[in-house]
């Protein structure tokens, strides 16, 4: 059985047999590039989006103008209801608008 030791000498001794051609690691890298940009082309500009968001101050401004965004919208709304229930209290028989 090996120990620590021996393995570990067996491991730094070990050489690859395997010769490759001068230009071998470039053609495994164009053709993952390929594949890659074959591959990606269709959902490009949400990837590149997504990749955005990885820098903090892109996150932060997307998260900024959510927040506004929601806010702002929650507003109009309330205000909307609030003068809905002020109308209703002013004329219990009044009709409400068919648009909200």
């Amino acid at each position: 059985m090996n120990t620590d030791g021996d393995l570990s000498a067996l491991l730094q001794g070990w050489q690859p047999g395997l010769k490759t051609e001068s230009g071998f690691n470039r053609s495994v890298w164009s053709r993952i590039e390929a594949h890659q940009t074959k591959e990606g082309a269709g959902l490009f500009p949400l990837f590149s989006w997504v990749e955005r968001l990885a820098v903090p101050r892109f996150a932060a401004a997307t998260l900024a103008v959510a927040l506004f965004g929601g806010i702002l919208i929650g507003g109009v709304q309330a205000r909307s209801a609030q003068q809905d229930r002020y109308l209703q209290a002013q004329n219990p028989y009044m009709v409400q608008p068919s648009g909200r």
